[in-house]
C-alpha cells in the first residue's frame, strides 16, 4: 500500500517545477553553449547562459603516493568530461538582464 502510495505521487509530481522562475530548455550547441528555453522565438547564445560548475568539463590536478614495491609520487591530471550533450532537456532558472542559470539536466 505503500509502495502504491508513493508511485502516485511520483506520477503526480512527474513534470512538476516547484518554482516560479525555473524552466526547461533545450541545449542547441555544446561546448560553445546555446539554448532554446520552451516557449521563446529564439535561442540563447553562450553570452546569456552561466552554467552549474558540475556540468562543465573539469580538470584536477592529482597526486598518487605509492608504497608497494617501492615509495613513488605519482603527478597527473584527472579530466572530467561534461554530462552535457546537444539535444539534453534543462532545468534553468532565470537571472536579472536575459541571463539564465543552468541548474541541471532533466532526467
Amino acid at each position: 500500500m505503500m509502495i502504491d502510495a508513493i508511485q502516485l505521487m511520483k506520477e503526480k509530481l512527474k513534470g512538476h517545477i516547484d518554482a516560479r522562475d525555473t524552466e526547461r530548455a533545450t541545449l542547441v550547441s555544446w561546448p560553445n553553449p546555446k539554448i532554446e528555453i520552451d516557449g521563446d522565438p529564439h535561442p540563447y547564445e553562450s553570452g546569456s547562459i552561466v552554467i552549474a560548475d558540475y556540468l562543465q568539463e573539469r580538470e584536477i590536478e592529482i597526486t598518487f603516493e605509492v608504497v608497494d614495491p617501492e615509495p613513488a609520487i605519482l603527478k597527473g591530471k584527472l579530466l572530467i568530461p561534461s554530462p552535457l550533450e546537444v539535444g539534453d532537456r534543462l532545468l534553468v532558472s532565470r537571472m536579472t538582464g536575459q541571463r539564465y542559470y543552468v541548474l541541471g539536466k532533466e532526467r
